[in-house]
């Protein structure tokens, strides 16, 4: 099936005008939003995709640094951030530790329990289109 050129256009055209998110002065990402998403399953919200810029990234059970680590991810994977429902929107806000640190919580397949990676710079960056 060929998609008409000017509907691809105006996709590009779309995608581009979605923001990329920006850290804080300390690298810090305390949204989970981007400009490019996953794929979910029909009841689910499809996550924001992020990559891994680290030789290795833990993913903890919880957002703490002492959390125990569940999953270990390499430099170039590709995370999706996991969407929750609050009230009548979903929430984009990622977690924060007893430092106020931000972690963005992961899907982890085949499960579909998130574990936690730290938000910064240092550690992931945000796809963009």
């Amino acid at each position: 099936m060929k998609i008409p050129l000017a509907a691809l256009n105006l996709t590009m055209v779309l995608l581009s005008q979605l923001p990329i998110p920006i850290p804080d002065s300390q690298g810090n990402y305390y949204s989970n939003e981007a400009p490019v998403k996953g794929q979910a399953s029909p009841r689910l919200m499809a996550g924001s995709l992020w990559k891994v810029v680290t030789t290795t990234l833990n993913c903890r059970q919880t957002p703490n640094i002492n959390s125990p680590i569940i999953q270990q991810f390499k430099q170039g994977d590709i995370l999706q951030a996991k969407v929750y429902r609050g009230g009548s929107d979903e929430v984009l806000i990622n977690a924060k530790d007893s430092q106020q640190l931000p972690w963005m919580p992961v899907r982890r397949y085949p499960e579909n329990n998130p574990c936690y990676v730290r938000a910064n710079q240092r550690y992931i960056q945000p796809m963009s289109p």
